[in-house]
């Protein structure tokens, strides 16, 4: 890792140290040659300066993120170490960056997206997951310098991930089956950082705040915090004016279809999914079922009676594929939303924490509006 120090650190100021001169001159007789001698005696006095950085974070339920105050002491006769970087909080799980990373790969264009929002596309060295061309425009060009080291499915292996030699990998979350995960990057001495929606033991609630709260996070990193700030400010702008637009009345009633003919795959309550619908001005039918993502039984989605059905587009497929199965089961068919057509389609970026959540949101309030318009 590049010895790029954190800025804000404690810097080292020498101390002076003043002595007394005492001069003393003797002098022998009138015909005698001059010889001079001096005597100096220093006298030593000792100061200790300290200062202290305190690193803050705007604190969300669950908190992803978490910092210590550091202070180094420095004398005259020897010079503290380096106080300690930022530490941040990740899947229960603490670590210090004691500067700022070099080599970042990200496993999946979420985590992509972040870094190159928060103008970090410098640092990467390599990326898994889809093409530019999933990415939100203003990034598109940008990507397409970078390598793209493969895609996301199958998700790539502990090997392929090491390989470029990173020493932060970034992810939407990790995969065991795969051998990546953030244990096995810690023994190999490269840094991890994970959306919290993706934390193996996270039982809470993501709203769009924690993805908030994890973009500071690693804006954190990279001592960039105010950028992030003003990222999340727009981000907030446009939160405002999607519940401004809300129609007035009862909630349209939204299920998320994902994938699965024998038991769908979906959003559940603690979703940012969830979250993001219910800013829109609807109501996630699947929002009592605790989790963020998981399989139901298609029993509970029909009783749900969903009057908009949410598509989504992994970019191989599957949007008309899953519309044509609702439409010719006998069991969904019947639905309110198949019987009118009230679909949407959203892209896996748009779904899952990341930039795209906003443009999801104002897709899925679009057609909130939409079907209430209709009833």
């Amino acid at each position: 890792m590049k010895d790029n120090r954190l800025s804000g650190r404690v810097g080292r100021k020498p101390l002076a140290l003043l002595g007394a001169l005492s001069l003393m001159i003797a002098l022998f007789g009138a015909a005698c040659s001059d010889d001079e001698e001096t005597a100096a005696t220093p006298a030593a006095t000792e100061a200790a300066v300290t200062s202290t950085t305190q690193h803050t974070t705007t604190t969300a339920i669950p908190e992803p993120v978490t910092t210590t105050a550091a202070a180094a002491a420095i004398t005259t006769t020897t010079l503290a170490p380096e106080p300690p970087g930022v530490t941040i909080r990740n899947c229960d799980v603490e670590t210090v960056y004691d500067a700022v990373p070099q080599r970042v790969v990200a496993t999946d264009t979420s985590a992509l997206e972040v870094l190159m929002a928060l103008g970090l596309q410098g640092h990467v060295i390599g990326y898994f997951g889809g093409t530019p061309d999933r990415l939100q425009p203003e990034h598109q060009a940008r990507a397409a310098l970078l390598e793209r080291l493969g895609g996301s499915f199958p998700y790539p292996s502990l090997e392929a991930v090491l390989a470029p030699g990173p020493d932060l990998v970034f992810s939407y979350g990790f995969n065991e089956s795969a051998g990546l995960t953030a244990q096995n990057l810690r023994d190999a001495d490269v840094h991890s950082f994970s959306f919290t929606e993706a934390c193996p033991d996270f039982a809470g609630n993501v709203t769009l705040e924690v993805m908030f709260n994890d973009v500071r996070a690693v804006a954190q990193m990279f001592e960039i915090e105010d950028r992030a700030e003003e990222l999340i400010a727009a981000w907030e702008q446009q939160i405002e004016e999607v519940a401004a637009a809300i129609p007035a009345g009862e909630q349209v009633r939204v299920f998320y279809f994902d994938s699965g003919e024998e038991a769908p795959f979906t959003a559940l309550g603690g979703s940012v999914m969830s979250d993001i619908i219910s800013r829109a001005g609807g109501a996630n039918i699947l929002s009592a079922v605790n989790g963020t993502w998981g399989t139901v039984e298609w029993e509970s989605v029909v009783e749900g009676d969903p009057e908009l059905i949410i598509l989504v587009d992994y970019g191989f497929g599957g949007p008309a594929a899953n519309r044509a199965f609702l439409e010719s089961n006998p069991a969904l068919s019947d639905m309110p939303a198949v019987v009118n057509g009230h679909y949407v389609t959203l892209t896996f970026l748009q779904s899952v924490p990341g930039p795209q959540n906003l443009d999801g949101l104002i897709k899925v309030a679009t057609a909130v509006r939409s079907v209430s318009a209709a009833r």
